[in-house]
């Protein structure tokens, strides 16, 4: 072969030019190659160092949206909505709204995935175009494999009434391609030419190794190529005229381009503001077993290329003998070796605005090792050396699929992370809008009311003159006043409602303020979420959300209305420090354990935000009430008010029930074993009014104003002094240790009264006339619950809560929920007191564990604006420890019989714990039976409580039992708060409702005759005898009944409930109902048996049979 960069070589060299100062890589890197010796030369391209003046630091560590299973492409519709779609290989479409993800389109039924039986990893719903013309005809095209495993390109249409959607029934096939015998190399990318219009779409050779169906050289298969087609003309398309083969004899009429091995991703450049690079391919095609190569053509040449397989791998012979004399074949513009990765993800050229450095460079990935690699264009004819930007051991990801938004910025996918992230230089400069802000003229309106939002843009960052984009979908429920969006810069157009749109500069130190009216329709009912999605070229989207409440609240009340006696805010002299403070002395059983319980995580819960958006929206200043339990610091601080938590600070949301609201805390009844009681008697005679004898709850508590620390030991000195207290005593009075439980899990309703007949709202404007038990309406009544039980009175021995408790007897509810065990509280330099449970005591783990397994996990989603997902190791502890605790709560058994022509299963539910079960806020906590008969040939021939996992919905059967407390509104007083639909019906409405409808929990062993006659305590729509601390449920059966499995679930949060606060629970109400829909708080697995015994029974709820 010639060499004719030798000869320039020689002339630089003759010119004085050294390769030290240009670094000159002068190669037949790209160009036109001979496949054999004899055939014609092509032009030569030159690689280059990358130009002095970009320097950049590449950074994927920007999450922009994650919770994807098996992410393959994400794209843009180019409609000016600034939206991203997401392909999910088995066979979703989602739409990224941030921070809202929401479903586009489901092909799952009618694709052959990596997820279902026979699939193969490259098979799936692969990638999807949108036509230029998209924003007007709404036509997009997907590329997916069949259940046959062929080749389908088909077009859809997106909902003429919701641009969210896609039309499901839409669907016009376009093209199959017979693929019959692999399951891999399917190529998957399709895309619009920018210059041409025209679809191009990258299949690969068919599959296996070596291509040995020789398909990729041959011109008349589609596989292996890169084809062109015309959707805006012919049935269902017709062929470009300049298509190479184009009505020839020889070679299908559809190819533009052939010798692709597997062009998995493949990108047009969208060039520079001249036009610079327009159109130019990209082509990232997976190499076999050496090489992996970035192949291109220049925008504007002929169609007919061939990049050369499977007669070259990369730049080098793989079996030439399949190409004939006098082929020209194309190589690469870059390649690597597989000791650098396996399977090359073709990328971008970034075209975006925010990171000037990257502009013009092409971005590239390895989806096996993680590397990401650069490269630009420094002339017509070269390209700089690819540099590696990004890999191990930093990279942890499998890079799928790059994608580029409306505005040229680019993101790549985790293929197994499930993640979307930007690909951004750490050094360019950033715009910082977090000051930006949305609100409404009112939180609450009445139908026909007008309402005003501003919305606040502030850019105290970089971009300067950088073009943003703002749209803002009204809701259903309200209508936009026309005329009515004005803004203080850039444009608006209000011409397509309920979409709003605005544009305009990003300049640094800049604001610009946009507002417009709404009406509060006829008849609308619940919250009303708005949100503005902000957008700019490289700026991670902002979105700014507000809600408003409509009627408005029929039940006037404020701050003064929900008094409770106690220690009141702004009474501390001494603050309540970080409880990371007590991190540094106490070790894992303390510290750690309590980190990941719920107590820690109480000011984060998504339930206890969307549930306060709901009281508020009841009740004027409901929601401070709620903080009082959820975040004392805050509370305590002066910071629950307003009581939408806005003033709380994030020092308030961490600290969750703080380590000091425990050990700060003084008992309201006077003890003689107290060792505080010089001060804490002067602390209690402070206190006015003082609390009720006799009740507690409602977090009536009383702190130490000052930094005064209690225990169950004492302790003087380094570093702070405590005091022995009963109240935070350890196995010596369980009443005293209880009843500290008990001043948060006992909840009045501080509104609703007695008044000898009914609970009642109180006079508004005042506090309740009397916080005696029995006055208020009782929400939850825990503690109350474990007084009246034998485990309250004498203990009970319960070994499988008794941790190492030598004795196995079980007390106090601490005994249970702070598991004993052995070990020291404090690092050993402070010289701690070994508890060995004899002598010393025993050690209580600090995880407070309850029966909550489904907020731990949601609290681990970063969609979820206060998320913990930093605590996501001591999180997955308390779920674990949660379903311990669960599995334990209750024994079960089943015994059957015959009943004439049927039947009977007696299903009984024994009730293990000190408290009913379930205990705790009727927020749709619930337990059920399920129960499952089965016929000699083991069919199933009847199930009561059936649960279907995919939709989350149990089916409330005529047999099913259901231990659940359900609260409501009389109708007296529905009638009065003009909600006369939920008069005695059950509601969520938890700081209005006024009757018990339904309680059939099981009670604690030990209730007595008086207790289940308390308000509060007894039974409704149930019946138990003073100590019956078991219920049981009788099944007729089919007579063939042979078999049955009892199984008893439990759940944290019912669909009725989210639904619910997802309507009427505001920004938050929206944002948990997008976690429900994920996980959909899976039911817990509490105990389970079947009769005739059998050897061994997993209970799946997610198995249908």
């Amino acid at each position: 072969m010639s060499k004719p960069w030798l000869n320039l070589l020689m002339l630089l060299g003759s010119v004085g030019v050294g390769l030290a100062g240009l670094w000159l890589l002068l190669e037949t890197q790209s160009g036109l190659v001979q496949a054999k010796e004899g055939m014609p030369t092509g032009p030569i391209h030159f690689l280059v160092h990358r130009p002095a003046a970009a320097e950049f630091n590449i950074s994927i560590s920007q999450v922009i949206s994650s919770g994807f299973v098996r992410p393959v492409q994400v794209t843009h519709a180019g409609d000016g909505s600034n939206r991203l779609f997401v392909v999910e290989q088995y066979g979703r479409i989602r739409i990224v709204n941030s921070p809202v993800v929401t479903p586009f389109l489901d092909i799952r039924g009618i694709v052959r995935s990596p997820e279902d039986s026979g699939g193969g990893s490259e098979e799936g719903l692969l990638s999807v175009a949108f036509h230029p013309n998209y924003e007007s005809n709404r036509f997009f095209y997907i590329y997916y494999t069949n259940t046959s495993g062929n080749l389908v390109i088909a077009r859809y249409t997106a909902s003429s009434t919701n641009p969210n959607l896609a039309d499901p029934t839409s669907a016009q096939p376009i093209l199959t391609i017979p693929h019959p015998t692999h399951s891999n190399h399917n190529g998957g990318q399709l895309m619009f030419g920018p210059l041409d219009g025209y679809l191009y779409i990258g299949t690969g050779d068919g599959g296996s190794g070596g291509d040995p169906d020789e398909n990729a050289q041959n011109k008349n298969v589609l596989l292996g190529k890169m084809l062109r087609i015309d959707v805006n003309n012919g049935s269902p398309y017709a062929i470009p005229p300049d298509n190479p083969f184009a009505g020839a004899t020889a070679g299908a009429d559809e190819i533009w381009a052939i010798g692709v091995r597997n062009p998995w991703r493949f990108s047009f450049d969208r060039g520079d503001s001249g036009g610079g690079g327009r159109g130019d391919m990209y082509i990232g095609d997976v190499g076999q077993g050496q090489w992996e190569e970035i192949s291109y053509q220049a925008a504007g040449t002929p169609g007919g290329v061939n990049f050369g397989w499977d007669c070259r791998e990369g730049r080098h012979n793989f079996e030439p003998g399949n190409c004939s004399s006098g082929v020209t074949l194309t190589d690469p513009i870059a390649e690597y070796s597989h000791s650098l990765g396996a399977s090359v993800t073709g990328g971008y050229v970034y075209r975006g605005s925010l990171y000037p450095a990257l502009f013009g460079y092409y971005f590239y990935a390895d989806y096996g090792s993680g590397r990401i690699w650069s490269m630009t264009k420094t002339g017509s004819n070269s390209w700089s050396t690819p540099e590696q930007e990004y890999g191990p051991p930093s990279s942890t990801f499998s890079v799928s699929a790059f994608g580029e938004d409306e505005q040229g910025e680019l993101y790549l996918l985790d293929y197994f992370g499930g993640t979307i992230r930007r690909l951004a230089d750490a050094n360019g400069p950033q715009p910082n809008l977090s000051t930006s802000t949305k609100s409404a003229s009112t939180a609450h309106a009445d139908p026909g009311e007008t309402v005003t939002y501003t919305i606040r843009i502030n850019n105290t960052g970089g971009l300067s003159n950088q073009t943003a984009f703002l749209t803002d979908t009204i809701p259903a429920g309200l209508t936009y006043v026309p005329g009515s969006l004005v803004a203080t810069a850039g444009t608006v157009d209000s011409s397509q409602p309920p979409l709003l749109r605005w544009q305009g500069p990003l300049s640094p130190a800049t604001t610009i303020t946009l507002t417009y009216r709404v009406t509060v329709n006829a008849g609308a009912a619940g919250s009303f979420v708005n949100q503005a999605r902000l957008t700019s070229s490289g700026l991670s989207p902002v979105t700014l959300s507000e809600a408003i409440f409509a009627p408005r609240p029929a039940l006037f009340t404020g701050v003064e209305d929900f008094f409770f006696p106690g220690t009141q805010p702004n009474q501390l002299t001494d603050t309540i420090p970080d409880p990371a403070s007590c991190d540094v002395c106490h070790t894992a059983p303390i510290y750690d354990k309590w980190r990941g319980s719920m107590m820690a995580q109480s000011g984060r819960d998504p339930l206890l935000w969307a549930a306060l958006a709901v009281a508020n929206s009841d009740a004027g200043d409901a929601g401070e009430y709620c903080l009082r339990c959820h975040t004392p610091k805050g509370w305590f601080e002066g910071r629950s008010h307003p009581a939408d938590g806005s003033a709380l600070q994030s020092s308030d949301i961490h600290a969750g029930v703080t380590c000091e609201i425990c050990h700060r805390m003084v008992d309201p009844i006077a003890s003689t074993n107290d060792q505080a009681v010089n001060f804490d008697d002067d602390i209690r005679a402070a206190i006015t009014p003082f609390l009720p004898s006799g009740h507690v709850g409602s977090a009536m508590l009383i702190l130490d104003p000052q930094d005064r620390r209690r225990g169950p030991f004492v302790l003087t000195g380094i570093p702070h002094t405590a005091f022995r207290t009963d109240f935070l005593g350890q196995s010596t009075n369980a009443v005293a240790e209880s009843r500290l439980c008990g001043s948060c899990h006992n909840v009045d309703n501080p509104t609703l009264s007695w008044d000898g007949s009914r609970y009642w709202p109180n006079d508004n404007g005042l506090a309740a006339p009397s916080f005696a038990k029995g006055e208020l309406f009782p929400i939850e009544r825990t503690y109350d619950e474990w007084l009246n039980s034998t485990y309250a009175a004498t203990g009970v021995f319960a070994p499988q809560f008794a941790g190492a408790k030598p004795n196995g007897m079980v007390s106090s509810c601490q005994d249970c929920h702070m598991r004993r065990t052995t070990g020291k509280a404090a690092e050993d330099s402070f010289n701690p007191v070994n508890r060995d449970c004899t002598a010393a005591g025993c050690l209580p783990e600090h995880d407070l564990a309850g029966g909550n397994t489904w907020v731990p996990q949601i609290l681990q989603d970063p969609r979820w604006r206060l998320n913990s997902a930093s605590d996501s190791a001591k999180l997955n502890t308390t779920i674990l420890r949660a379903r311990e605790m669960l599995q334990k709560a209750a024994t079960i058994s089943v015994t059957l019989t015959s009943a004439g022509a049927n039947k009977i299963a007696t299903v009984r539910v024994t009730n293990q714990t000190g408290h009913k079960l379930p205990t705790g806020y009727p927020e749709g906590r619930r337990i059920w039976l399920n129960l499952r008969a089965y016929d000699g040939d083991n069919n199933l021939i009847f199930e009561s409580g059936a649960y279907n996992p995919a939709t989350g919905v149990l089916t409330e059967d005529p047999a099913i039992k259901i231990y659940e407390a359900k609260q409501g509104m009389s109708s007296d007083l529905a009638t009065l708060l003009q909600m006369p639909e939920n008069a005695n019906q059950p509601t969520f409405h938890f700081v209005l409702n006024n009757i018990i409808l339904k309680d059939n929990r099981i009670p604690p062993r030990g209730f007595t005759a008086s207790a289940l006659n308390q308000r509060g305590l007894a039974p409704v729509d149930a019946s138990y005898a003073a100590g019956q601390h078991w219920d049981d449920t009788a099944y007729t059966l089919p007579a063939e009944t042979v078999r049955v499995v009892a199984t008893l679930y439990y759940q944290t949060a019912s669909k009725e409930y989210i639904d619910f606060l997802r309507t009427k629970g505001g920004v938050d109400g929206m944002a948990l109902g997008t976690l429900w829909d994920t996980s959909k708080s899976p039911p817990e697995v509490m105990a389970s048996v079947a009769e005739p015994p059998l050897p061994y029974y997993l209970p799946l709820i997610f198995k249908q049979k």
